[in-house]
């Protein structure tokens, strides 16, 4: 029996949740409501220390961190194989999965926080907000909401992260010139990783990004044609950004971020 502990629209829950769909594995739902802490009651602690989503329970034996997730199921269950043949695509494949971890998934946080998280706690202060996230184990998360829910959008923070997406697409595209996908010559756990990043960068309004990467925009459109992919989906999922916070950053506006680097 496989349980998922998971939230709609959390990144991470949505690439296990496209490995699972992948695999077509049957599989319980568990919702934790991160807006509202459900994350950090004391039964979920229990179950994961560190208080983030998601959390796979196969026949009673826990498994947490997604990435560990995604091989744990593709080991257990082999068919369809997630993972490449050969030894130095599977390399590639770990490459990748890491680089998600370390890098695409803290890329997109500020944003996601300062035009999709804030709106849900409008009106919050950082004193009410410290109080909810006390019990957070992670002090990093706890500064997060803090300081990026509160108050009004910090341009500066979405800016920085809006360079580090377009890093991360030009690695992307150079990736994608020489093979179909990100860790050779078949779909692995290294393009569900990296689809989740698509799936935000869209919702955030930023598909703009891809423009000039055409190997990129061949990728997504065969990740998003994906049976899979569409079933894995978060839905319901956090408000898109206010027109008003995006247009800063957009072409033909003043100060346009994404305009002075193209």
């Amino acid at each position: 029996m496989l349980e998922l502990y998971h939230d709609a629209d959390s990144i991470m829950s949505f690439k296990v949740r496209f490995c699972l769909a992948e695999k077509n594995l049957d599989w319980q739902s568990h919702r934790i409501v991160l807006g509202k802490f459900e994350n950090l009651s004391p039964q979920y602690l229990a179950l994961n220390p560190n208080g983030v989503v998601p959390t796979l329970v196969h026949d009673g034996t826990v498994i947490t961190e997604s990435t560990v997730i995604n091989e744990y199921i593709d080991e257990v269950f082999p068919d369809p194989p997630l993972k490449p043949e050969l030894a130095v695509d599977r390399a590639r494949m770990r490459i990748w999965t890491k680089y998600q971890d370390d890098v695409i998934h803290h890329s997109v946080r500020p944003a996601t926080f300062q035009l999709m998280i804030k709106q849900r706690f409008k009106g919050l202060s950082e004193q009410e907000m410290d109080r909810k996230v006390a019990r957070h184990p992670m002090p990093e998360r706890r500064k997060a909401y803090r300081e990026w829910t509160t108050g009004p959008v910090d341009t500066a923070a979405v800016s920085a992260a809006i360079k580090q997406m377009q890093t991360i697409i030009a690695r992307m595209e150079a990736s994608l010139s020489v093979s179909p996908w990100l860790a050779g010559g078949t779909f692995s756990l290294a393009d569900v990783a990296v689809a989740t990043f698509v799936d935000r960068v869209d919702h955030l309004l930023f598909g703009l990004l891809w423009e000039e990467h055409p190997h990129v925009q061949d990728w997504i459109g065969r990740i998003k044609s994906r049976k899979a992919f569409d079933v894995a989906s978060p839905d319901p999922r956090l408000p898109r950004p206010d027109d008003n916070d995006v247009a800063p950053f957009i072409p033909g506006k003043e100060s346009g971020i994404l305009e002075s680097s193209t």
